[in-house]
Formats: structure tokens, C-alpha cells, sequence
């Protein structure tokens, strides 16, 4: 006999317990949410994370724009305490935001850093300049320039690469 609907088993070899039946009942009910949301991600055109430690990335700099401006609130606060209803003295609401928003940031910073999400952004833009060169190489050569043209058009265009606005580069270590 055939497993019963959403489960595992035939009616005769358990289909018919009660656990057996919410349980079958818990994974239909999955399906179609899954079904459901999968259906308004397609209409409104949300491609599903094809890059995590990119969304991370992502994800860390939008925590580090949250910890920044609580930071600024909790700078132009006069006191970091206030008395609560009972006459205590308790930190304040931004105050305790702050340091949430810090502890999350640092998290997201951890994670990318465990994960090489540097390491993996050096290989991409080294790959990216590998294939630029290997471009304005072949168009070089496709010029028709002779060999000491060529040479000073590399020299040229080295030196203005050098001139563009240089990024500093993590030390390795």
C-alpha cells in the first residue's frame, strides 16, 4: 500500500497513529508554505542568496551604519543612566542598543573574517587584473605597433594605473 498523505508509512504500518498523522499533516502543511513563498519570491523577481559571505558582507556594513548612529545618539546623551519606577538607577535604552549593535557587528566582522571573505576578495579583484592585462595586451599586439611602441604603451598604461586612486591592501598575516 501507498505511504499515506504527507508521510512516510501505509495506513496498516502506523499511518493510522495519531502522531503518525499530525506529523504527515506538519509536512504538508511545510510544502506549501515553502510552495507559497517560493511563489511571491518568482513574482516579484527576489533571486534567492547565489553569494553568502557577500550578503554577510552586506548584512556587516548595515551593522556598522546602526552601530555608528547609536554611537552618535549615545554621545550627545547628557547621562548614560536614568532612574527606572522604583528609584534605581538603570542604563539607558540607546545606551543598551549600542552595545547590542556593537556585539552584533563584531559577530558579523568575525564571521568574515573565519570565513576568508578578504582572502577571497584579493583572489577576485588579482583574477579581475589578470584579465584586464591580458586585454589591453592583445589589443596592443592587434595595433600593429612595433615592439618599441609596444613597450612604451605597456610602460604608459602601467603608470596610469598606479595614478588611480590606490586602495590600501590588509597586510597579510
Amino acid at each position: 500500500m501507498w505511504a499515506i498523505k504527507g508521510g512516510t508509512v501505509c495506513y496498516h504500518h502506523g499511518g493510522a497513529a495519531p502522531q503518525t498523522k499530525a506529523a504527515a499533516a506538519q509536512r504538508i502543511a511545510t510544502r506549501k508554505i515553502e510552495q507559497d513563498v517560493e511563489a511571491v519570491l518568482a513574482h516579484e523577481g527576489i533571486e534567492g542568496v547565489t553569494d553568502p559571505l557577500q550578503e554577510l558582507s552586506k548584512l556587516a556594513s548595515s551593522s556598522q551604519a546602526l552601530m555608528n548612529a547609536l554611537g552618535a545618539r549615545v554621545n550627545s546623551l547628557d547621562e548614560l543612566e536614568h532612574f527606572d519606577a522604583k528609584n534605581s538607577p538603570a542604563i539607558k535604552a540607546e545606551v543598551q542598543m549600542y552595545e547590542r549593535a556593537m556585539d552584533r557587528t563584531a559577530r558579523l566582522l568575525s564571521d568574515l573574517v573565519r570565513h576568508g571573505f578578504t582572502e577571497r576578495q584579493i583572489k577576485i579583484e588579482e583574477s579581475e587584473a589578470m584579465l584586464v592585462a591580458g586585454v589591453l595586451r592583445r589589443v596592443i599586439a592587434a595595433m600593429g605597433l612595433s615592439a618599441e611602441q609596444q613597450k612604451t604603451a605597456q610602460v604608459l598604461l602601467a603608470a596610469e594605473f598606479r595614478a588611480l586612486s590606490p586602495r590600501a591592501v590588509p597586510a597579510a598575516g
